[in-house]
């Protein structure tokens, strides 16, 4: 008897460490590598959109060339017959996504001896922008506007795998609760037939009642300690498995939460508020403005190629490369360069496939909405009906209650039998854990409710 009762003792001395649920989820996000795995996905997602971006680095270039000619028998060329020519040109050559433009500064040097001697340098800018196709830059940045809008979408969908794990862990916290709760009803129920085997003991002793009836007592605690045990057992394995998902200490895994407490709904219509909270709802419209966006480019890419293009140069030639630097002529140019291809059916196939696919896109999402309002709408029936069916429970054990105290005073009185009194203890038992089963169904639905509205992870 003094190994039963040392467990309620235990849970109050640790009550003031126990876990609520607030507790639980955090250390849950703190400890267990699934979060970890989680912000790594989105770190890979930023990295992804940092690579979009390599179409504006420099682009350094270097050519270097030598050529020797010997032209004494071409009698085309009169100016020389013997020629050396060394050459090297560096440019280097930059996109801007912003304006969809692109700049290349350019220097040529070239030498040239034996019969011509002289030295050329050559400083040039040149700068095209375009004026139709990839105006703004619209076609060059569209790596890295979805790499973007993919940014977004890895953050909600974290959101919703989060949700969905903790939900999972937090089903187990109510299962603690529950198994808490198991335990302390079966430690009553053990502690009544201890106290009923204890009296009839005595009345036994007093010729008052026969040994059928100790028999019924004994087997009664015997059943009681059994359950106990069982609930026990079942207790400790779950604590045991929290402690270590937590990495927490295994003293310190109680559940402290109310098992019976009601739940509250808002006045809001359930469809309104999943339209604007639902994440697998926003997700469906971050796929709709990827299409969006890879349409506009789609449609940008059909137009004409018309280009302004400006240049700017510096060039001058002499005897040796320092006075080819001193003695410059300076020129500029400007111009439009127009093409068109004909067919375009590539393009026009990639139109026509994302308006496809955008429209299919806006049905999947009303069809979303319609599960989930379907979802959400039989969750909130089902709390309700398990609300009733508390309330019904918590009516049975008054009068399981009741019927004990009655059972127990018309077996004192010679009027009733020991089987009677021990089939009202084990009914008001049965009650009681029948009203702890029906609050944890409650509780666990009202959770999945939350995850449905995406309230329990925000």
């Amino acid at each position: 008897m003094k190994r039963i009762l040392l467990t309620p003792i235990f849970l109050t001395m640790v009550n003031a460490q126990a876990i609520t649920e607030q507790t639980f989820v955090e250390q849950l996000k703190k400890t267990h590598p699934f979060f970890n795995q989680q912000a790594l996905s989105s770190q890979i997602k930023h990295i992804e959109k940092q690579a979009t971006t390599a179409n504006e680095d420099w682009a350094i270039a270097l050519d270097a060339q030598y050529k020797d000619e010997d032209v004494s028998h071409v009698s085309s060329i009169t100016a020389y017959e013997q020629l050396d020519t060394s050459s090297l040109t560096s440019s280097a050559t930059r996109k801007f996504t912003q304006t969809g433009g692109d700049i290349t500064l350019k220097h040529t040097w070239k030498d040239k001896s034996e019969d011509l001697n002289t030295s050329r340098n050559t400083f040039s800018v040149d700068y095209t922008h375009p004026l139709l196709k990839n105006k703004d830059g619209i076609n060059d940045r569209l790596n890295t506007d979805v790499a973007q809008l993919s940014i977004n979408k890895n953050t909600l969908d974290r959101l919703e795998q989060e949700e969905a794990f903790i939900l999972k862990n937090l089903h187990r916290f109510i299962e603690l609760a529950y198994a808490q709760e198991q335990q302390n009803i079966n430690e009553n129920r053990l502690l009544l037939a201890q106290q009923e085997l204890d009296l009839v003991n005595k009345r036994y002793a007093a010729s008052v009642v026969e040994k059928v009836d100790v028999l019924l007592q004994e087997d009664a605690y015997q059943r009681a300690k059994q359950q106990l045990l069982q609930a026990q057992q079942d207790l400790t394995l779950l604590r045991r498995e929290i402690a270590i998902t937590l990495a927490y200490d295994f003293d310190k895994v109680v559940a402290k939460t109310d098992l019976y407490k009601a739940y509250k709904f808002d006045t809001v219509s359930l469809k309104n508020k999943l339209q604007s909270q639902s994440r697998v709802l926003k997700l469906l419209e971050l796929d709709q403005q990827i299409l969006r966006r890879q349409l506009k480019s789609y449609q940008n890419q059909s137009k004409a190629k018309l280009d302004l293009k400006l240049g700017l140069s510096r060039d001058g030639e002499k005897d040796n490369f320092s006075d080819s630097l001193e003695h410059q002529s300076a020129s500029w140019n400007v111009g439009l360069g127009l093409s068109y291809p004909l067919g375009g059916v590539k393009n026009n196939s990639d139109i026509s496939k994302a308006k496809i696919e955008l429209e299919k896109s806006r049905e999947a999402q009303q069809e979303k909405l319609l599960d989930l309002h379907v979802q959400a709408a039989t969750l909130k029936e089902k709390i309700q009906l398990l609300e009733a069916m508390m309330l019904s429970n918590r009516e049975q054990i008054v009068i399981a209650k009741a019927r004990t105290v009655e059972e127990r005073k018309r077996y004192a009185n010679g009027n009733g039998q020991a089987s009677f009194v021990i089939n009202a203890q084990n009914n008001e038992q049965s009650v009681a854990l029948s009203y702890a089963q029906v609050a944890k169904n409650y509780q666990k639905s009202v959770l999945d409710f939350k995850a449905t509205i995406d309230q329990l992870v925000r």
